[in-house]
């Protein structure tokens, strides 16, 4: 877990996403490895580049500094690392919804200042982001989640009973499919978009992507994500 600057706030963002590297071997979205670790790579950068702009105090965990054998027990002890740092509020997001805007973070440090929970719902039955509050997190129930199924955000609103507050639906990005339907929501003129295009689609059709195979040097990692299907 590392701290990247110093607040005031009782009110943390966890990124909880795999490295470049790891994400890369784990969704192979582009032609090429090469490509495929700059799409990572931007993927990366585009969410830090995000919570920056919210001024709240961050933490990042990936595969260096999770523990657990599960996609739950990693999770639920990166949350509890934070909380154990003195923060009372924690506002969870991966590195695979590009949609993920300053205003989603910020709507959701003040949802959790009204409710103990805030979601952010994938297309999925998943969440893009989870907030929630030392005062009602359970470590135990919290990992016990079906994570990585369509029942996340159904379990999870189970979990909270009628104390959270939604926000505005994004869709992830894991597959070739979703990185269609994901940059669609971007305008003609976006540049982030076009840099992913330029990536994916440098010297072979998007179409044709997900016919080469390839492998990596990386194996045995669960498909971990930041935002739980969650991502």
């Amino acid at each position: 877990m590392n701290l990247d600057c110093k607040h005031s706030s009782s009110t943390a963002i966890l990124l909880f996403a795999q490295s470049n590297k790891v994400e890369s071997a784990l969704k192979p979205i582009a032609y090429q490895k090469k490509q495929n670790d700059l799409l990572w790579q931007k993927m990366n950068q585009k969410v830090l580049q995000t919570i920056h702009k919210t001024n709240l105090p961050y933490f990042i965990s990936d595969e260096k500094t999770q523990v657990g054998d599960s996609f739950g027990d990693k999770l639920s002890h990166a949350i509890t690392t934070v909380f154990e740092k003195g923060f009372e509020k924690v506002i969870v997001v991966g590195n695979d919804s590009p949609g993920l805007t300053k205003e989603h973070l910020l709507n959701a440090r003040i949802g959790l200042q009204q409710k103990e929970w805030v979601f952010g719902p994938d297309c999925k039955g998943g969440t893009y982001l989870i907030g929630v509050s030392k005062s009602v997190f359970n470590a135990g129930e919290f990992a016990n989640i079906s994570w990585q199924t369509t029942q996340v955000a159904a379990q999870l609103k189970a979990l909270s009973v009628e104390e959270s507050i939604l926000l505005s639906p994004l869709a992830d990005l894991n597959t070739l499919n979703d990185f269609k339907n994901v940059l669609s929501g971007f305008s003609f003129h976006s540049t982030f978009k076009n840099s992913l295009l330029s990536i994916v689609s440098y010297q072979h059709p998007i179409n044709r992507v997900l016919k080469k195979r390839y492998s990596f040097d990386i194996v045995g990692f669960n498909f971990n994500k930041g935002s739980p299907v969650l991502e």
